[in-house]
């Protein structure tokens, strides 16, 4: 075989001597790290751990989810940062990528967080910053998900019924 393997390095026998040569697993973690784990050929990278259970859900009939609020999800999904970070784009910049206006991604990021799809991560002035539920997705290493999800809540699909708000009556 031409090439190293990334587990094996150097040969497993002398060929001088005939004796086995002990083998060095994983020797140089800085290599490993830096490498990407699959190869997703075309688009080789990171991956996200998704439960199939729940994606099920998202497209069953009676999810009371629509198109756009998967895209939504799945937006959220594919450009979060690592771990439990937030995603810090403006509902501005969320819409000129999906193609909506700031309103409407509002909307819908309060229905993905009501069903527990995304949590808030953080609040500026009246701006909330999301990050995808730990329990329904995560980039990261599995150790940094075990403690993720030991604070998460689940989500539920469908979205518990959110009270409608009521305008005040001129007097």
């Amino acid at each position: 075989m031409a090439g190293t393997s990334p587990v094996r390095r150097g040969k497993a026998v002398n060929t001088e001597t005939g004796e086995l040569v002990q083998m060095a697993f994983f020797e140089d973690e800085t290599i490993q790290r830096s490498r990407v784990r699959y190869d997703w050929t075309p688009n080789p990278g990171r991956h996200v751990n998704v439960p199939k259970a729940l994606l099920a859900k998202l497209y069953s009939k009676d999810s009371g989810l629509t198109p756009k609020d998967r895209d939504l999800f799945f937006f959220y999904l594919a450009h979060s940062p690592d771990g439990a970070q937030p995603l810090r784009l403006t509902y501005k910049e969320i819409g000129e990528s999906l193609g909506g206006r700031p309103a409407t991604i509002s909307t819908i990021l309060g229905k993905l967080h009501a069903c527990g799809l995304l949590l808030i991560a953080e609040e500026v002035g009246r701006m909330k910053f999301y990050r995808v539920n730990p329990r329904a997705g995560y980039d990261g290493p599995a150790a940094s998900q075990v403690e993720a999800t030991k604070s998460a809540r689940l989500p539920e699909v469908p979205a518990p019924a959110v009270p409608a708000l009521t305008k005040k009556e001129a007097s």
